[in-house]
């Protein structure tokens, strides 16, 4: 399938122009966020709370872990400890 000129240019424009609205609207973003840092910081907060409660509520529901704060603590190091250990393998 051979592709006539005025084809690669159509698609030439039409990366160009995605390309400028793409920086026009990332900018507007960017205005966004500093004239609102605040409606932005209480809904990221919010977010991190909602999923972080969900988490809970998900563990909780886990039968040998509901009743044993212990064995919830030794779960959350061990986690801890293997996800250092690949980050520690993988950054070299």
């Amino acid at each position: 399938m051979e592709f006539k000129s005025e084809e690669i240019d159509l698609l030439r424009k039409v990366e160009e122009l995605t390309s400028k609205l793409n920086q026009i609207f990332s900018e507007k973003g960017k205005h966004v966020f500093i004239r609102y840092p605040m409606t932005f910081a209480l809904l990221i907060v919010f977010g991190v709370v909602m999923v972080t409660e969900g988490l809970k509520q998900l563990i909780l529901e886990i039968s040998f872990l509901k009743g044993n704060p212990f064995t919830m603590l030794l779960a959350g190091l061990l986690v801890l400890l293997i996800t250092g250990t690949l980050y520690k393998k993988l950054n070299k």
